[in-house]
């Protein structure tokens, strides 16, 4: 444990240091986070932090996001603590995690989802600028030239305003919409913005420009273009100067003077371009056009230097692939193991406490059932003690009618069978039973209610309802319409009834819509009435 604490500490440290250099030192930063385990960061922000400052440093140096696999766990943790600019940073990373893996449409589609609820201005705009970058990977061109004509609008630096306006041109010119193209940046000439940038900033611009006015059919005009922002022609062999040397030839040949384009092709070596494949392969199309152009003759050596070429490039390119996938899965296999690990001591924890929980559910509810019980059965005691008291009172009082007296002892009674049954445990139909059997030593029953000393109790009570019901009623009624009526008149509910009749409550309605028709009474009307009314009529 003190490991644990100890090594989660410097984890910590090391993370805090990283995440305040990954801005100007992202080298130092990223050096560092490679020395910190994940599984050390013992709190879901630390996690979080690790995860959001490492994606960081991967794109400040360059790297691909494609080891990048928790910047979702890291966006749901922001997004979950409220910490809106962090989250959507994280959303702007995994859309780039998305392109790596050549999840253009996601990308787009969580850029969309952010944009929709970002207010900051500033992250407002870094999202567009991730917009316009995965529309033109994915050659969306209508969508870029929507974001890049968005940021336009949305700037007045004048290097900006270059950048936007060439990316919505290049968005026409990739459409097949030439004309267009050249047109947007005519406009942007005719302004004078190009005088107020950089050097560097307006040569970049031209060369775009020059770029489009050939594809346009104007490739004259787009070698006056690089004419006059190189006076003494393309000097040098970095990648650049390759690259302008390259444009220069294919206007030339566009222009119809191959033998021009051929002397600056011959100027550049080959050879040392095959680490930029786009350029390599470009040099060699373009020789191999104007070699026919001029010998009628096409340079299979030279397609066969291009075709070996494209296969080393291939499986390069895989090799690094299964690399960043075999790192990636490496990674995974650590972290499964790791997790593992925790999961099974806190499974064995988790099991040690449930077992220790359902230990005291089981003793609480033994306990609980056997303190029901006592109460119960003190319940009754009491009750049956309170009756027989009331009974001795009853017989006792001056005063008072033997009628009146019999009358309040079978209320009482009728009082006791109405607690029992509005408690329809096992304790009250063992207790009802019980009453029942009172006085019945010989033939003991098992059923709830003595229901003869019932129809005589009910007899007593109410002026000799049972009788003049058999009396009215002859044959009409089966055993258990009578019992429920009997009850009915002594003011019982149909939960009561249910119980003491023990039928369901469904059968007890069934049965009390059957009594009504019987009786003539309407269909919600009170049976008890019905039949009291034809009782006092007779």
């Amino acid at each position: 444990m003190l490991c644990a604490t100890s090594c989660g500490s410097d984890a910590a440290r090391k993370l805090e240091t990283a995440s305040r250099l990954v801005g100007e030192r992202p080298d130092s930063a990223y050096l560092m986070l490679r020395n910190i385990d994940y599984y050390d960061l013992g709190t879901d922000s630390l996690r979080a932090k690790y995860v959001y400052t490492r994606a960081i440093a991967n794109v400040r140096v360059g790297r691909s996001l494609i080891t990048d696999t928790l910047l979702n766990d890291a966006a749901s943790y922001y997004i979950s603590v409220g910490d809106t600019a962090k989250w959507i940073v994280s959303m702007q990373l995994l859309s780039g995690y998305d392109l790596f893996r050549g999840n253009t449409e996601e990308a787009i589609d969580r850029l969309e989802t952010i944009k929709s609820t970002t207010i900051n201005p500033g992250l407002l705009w870094d999202t567009y600028i991730h917009l316009l970058d995965a529309s033109i990977r994915g050659q969306y061109y209508p969508e870029a030239y929507g974001y890049a004509d968005w940021l336009l609008r949305h700037t007045d630096r004048p290097e900006q305003i270059l950048k936007f306006s060439t990316a919505k041109a290049a968005t026409q010119y990739w459409q097949g919409n030439h004309k267009r193209a050249v047109e947007i940046m005519d406009s942007v000439i005719g302004t004078g913005i190009v005088e107020k940038v950089d050097e560097g900033v307006a040569k970049e611009f031209y060369c775009e420009y020059a770029e489009f006015l050939d594809g346009n059919g104007q490739s004259p005009e787009a070698i006056a273009v690089l004419n006059r922002i190189y006076p003494e022609g393309v000097q040098g062999d970095d990648a650049d100067k390759i690259y302008r040397k390259l444009s220069m030839a294919q206007y030339h040949a566009n222009s119809g003077h191959p033998e021009l384009a051929k002397a600056l092709l011959d100027g550049i070596n080959l050879d040392g371009t095959q680490s930029y494949f786009e350029m390599y392969s470009a040099i060699a199309m373009l020789r191999a056009a104007v070699d026919y152009k001029l010998t009628g003759k096409f340079p299979t050596d030279l397609m066969h230097k291009v075709a070996k070429n494209m296969d080393n490039n291939h499986r390069l390119s895989q090799f690094n692939q299964q690399t960043a996938m075999e790192s990636v899965i490496e990674l995974s296999d650590d972290n499964y193991r790791l997790v593992m690990q925790r999961q099974r001591l806190w499974l064995l924890i988790s099991g040690i406490l449930l077992l220790s929980v359902v230990s005291g559910v089981v003793v609480y509810i033994l306990l609980s059932r056997r303190k029901r019980r006592m109460v119960e059965a003190e319940e009754r005691a009491e009750t049956l003690e309170m009756m027989v008291k009331e009974y001795r009172e009853a017989k006792e009082a001056d005063g008072v009618s033997d009628t009146d007296k019999l009358k309040a002892t079978l209320l009482r009674h009728i009082g006791i069978f109405k607690a029992f049954a509005g408690t329809p445990n096992q304790q009250s139909r063992e207790a009802l039973k019980r009453i029942s059997n009172i006085g019945n030593k010989d033939s003991q029953s098992d059923s709830l209610v003595d229901w003869p000393d019932f129809f005589s109790l009910v007899d007593n009570l109410y002026d000799g309802f049972y009788t003049k019901l058999l009396a009215d009623y002859p044959d009409t009624f089966n055993p258990k319409e009578l019992q429920i009526i009997v009850l009915l008149k002594a003011d019982f509910s149909t939960k009561e009834i249910s119980v003491l009749t023990e039928q369901s409550s469904a059968t007890i309605y069934t049965r009390k819509s059957v009594i009504r028709k019987k009786v003539g009474a309407p269909e919600n009307g009170d049976i008890i009435a019905e039949i009291d009314k034809k009782i006092q009529t007779v």
